[in-house]
């Protein structure tokens, strides 16, 4: 298997392949990302996630076959709770069971700071996810949540 690389989506560089990556409508809608049609506005909708999450992208041999996404995490009342996370991630579907994104998010969580929770949701039906969650250390918590503790 070739390297897998992540990297800070930030870098210019990254986001025509972003871009084209998030141009997957049934990629972008399994995973809840709603994006305009209109291809100037979804390239400003991007940019704009990018500038307000944590977001890195998932290389092989410098093609962009997916992305991680570190977002604020608000607690039942609407209030963000400090030092708790939500994860997100998506890979393209020609790269799926090959191990791709347990490596990448593998690498990520060995790079994030100690002492935060990292939360993720996936629905009961995606066990290809639950697999990657599992695999990098996610136990499951109640309805479609899975968390880490990273110490």
């Amino acid at each position: 298997m070739s390297e897998i690389i992540i990297e800070p989506a930030k870098n210019n560089n990254n986001l025509g392949a972003i871009v084209k990556l998030l141009d997957d409508e049934k990629l972008t809608q399994a995973v809840g990302l709603l994006l305009p049609l209109q291809e100037e506005k979804r390239t400003q909708a991007i940019k704009m996630f990018i500038r307000h999450n944590h977001v890195m992208v998932v290389k092989i041999n410098e093609d962009v076959v997916g992305m991680i996404v570190l977002s604020a995490w608000y607690g039942d009342e609407g209030k963000r709770i400090a030092r708790h996370y939500e994860l997100g991630y998506l890979l393209r579907q020609d790269q799926w069971n090959k191990g791709i994104m347990t490596v990448a998010l593998q690498k990520f969580i060995s790079i994030l700071p100690p002492k935060i929770t990292i939360h993720a949701e996936c629905k009961q039906s995606n066990s290809r996810s639950q697999r990657v969650l599992i695999k990098c250390g996610f136990v499951y918590d109640k309805d479609d949540l899975w968390q880490r503790i990273i110490k």
